[in-house]
């Protein structure tokens, strides 16, 4: 019983060391959007038309 309970113990630590680390995450900082995800992220940060336009003409910009 013990020999089971270990060997378990011993393949879940194997296959927990196979997922990725929190490094491995990519930088998001450098994607281009579609004017359609442009308008969709400034709708939903933004109520008021003009903040709408502001923040897609500063969007644009910025790239």
């Amino acid at each position: 019983m013990i020999r089971y309970f270990l060997s378990l113990i011993y393949s879940f630590l194997l296959i927990s060391c196979g997922y990725p680390d929190i490094d491995n995450v990519p930088d998001f900082n450098n994607i281009t959007l579609s004017d359609e995800e442009i308008l969709d992220f400034c709708s939903s940060i933004n109520t008021d038309r003009i903040n709408i336009d502001n923040c897609i003409v500063d969007y644009k910009n910025k790239n």
